[in-house]
């Protein structure tokens, strides 16, 4: 299994984009992208540059895909241009349950006159020769009754090493999905944290607390050689210090736990930013 961090908010654009090369398929998750917020620190003119450069990337990357899945209607995790999915499989979130009004509204959008091999991938296994790919059921995106709606987790195994993207699950928030990562147990973990930019406003310091037990108690129990914590979470400058006890478990059982950025030596763009 190859994998390419295509997107990430650690390069300086929301989003979490990758593509997984198996000896059966091409498999691109989640291909979508915006530009940061106005608090992130760096100008505008550099935000929509970063934007504009991955979406770049993010197509070259759905050009030899096998497979598309996508979690959910977010924009930072589907570009809503059928072009981009003609005449691939995708694997997608299903637009009709399980969904808020704005997630049915940009899916139909998305899906209406597609020519494309779409199929609901929400709690099902899809087999390609000896690779898994296989999705969880829907999760809220974040706390209980969350008014974003829901999201879908998708696991990848080739028979040698396996891999999950988590999707937007905002920590996780939630002790059941922290016990269904630590079920899967994947080599490779790819998880979002929580949103600190939004302490305060929407995203309550209980939650934060949470989220924090909940890693914590993934990185002891769960298998992963390489935990990818990356997308909300490094959209604030503060989130070393906020997820201290986090690092600290990681540094204690010797665990991998890095941003995207960081795997390829680069230092997350949102601390770059703000110590420039």
């Amino acid at each position: 299994m190859r994998v390419r961090y295509v997107a990430f908010d650690s390069y300086g654009v929301k989003s979490s984009c990758i593509r997984v090369e198996t000896r059966d398929a091409v498999i691109v998750v989640d291909p979508g992208v915006a530009s940061e917020r106005p608090s992130f620190p760096l100008p505008r003119e550099e935000r929509m540059a970063l934007r504009h450069r991955y979406e770049a990337e993010i197509r070259r990357a759905c050009l030899d895909a096998d497979v598309i899945a996508i979690t959910h209607y977010h924009y930072d995790h589907h570009i809503p241009d059928q072009e981009l999915y003609r005449g691939k499989r995708l694997l997608i979130k299903d637009p009709e349950h399980s969904i808020n009004r704005s997630q049915r509204w940009r899916a139909g959008r998305l899906l209406e006159g597609l020519e494309a091999d779409v199929e609901v991938a929400d709690g099902e296994c899809f087999t390609i020769g000896s690779t898994e790919i296989r999705f969880s059921k829907p999760h809220w995106h974040g706390v209980e009754d969350s008014k974003l709606g829901y999201v879908i987790m998708v696991a990848i195994d080739d028979g040698e090493r396996r891999l999950l993207h988590t999707s937007d699950i905002d920590g996780p928030v939630l002790r059941e999905v922290a016990d269904e990562i630590i079920e899967v147990d994947p080599d490779i973990l790819i998880i979002d944290g929580p949103p600190t930019y939004l302490l305060g406003f929407i995203f309550a310091y209980y939650n934060l607390a949470r989220s924090i037990v909940n890693l914590c108690h993934i990185i002891e129990e769960s298998g992963a050689e390489t935990i990818v914590l990356d997308h909300h979470l490094v959209r604030d400058y503060r989130y070393p210090e906020l997820l201290h006890l986090v690092y600290l478990k990681a540094r204690e059982l010797d665990r991998c736990v890095c941003t995207a950025a960081e795997l390829m030596g680069l230092k997350p763009k949102v601390l770059e930013a703000y110590e420039a």
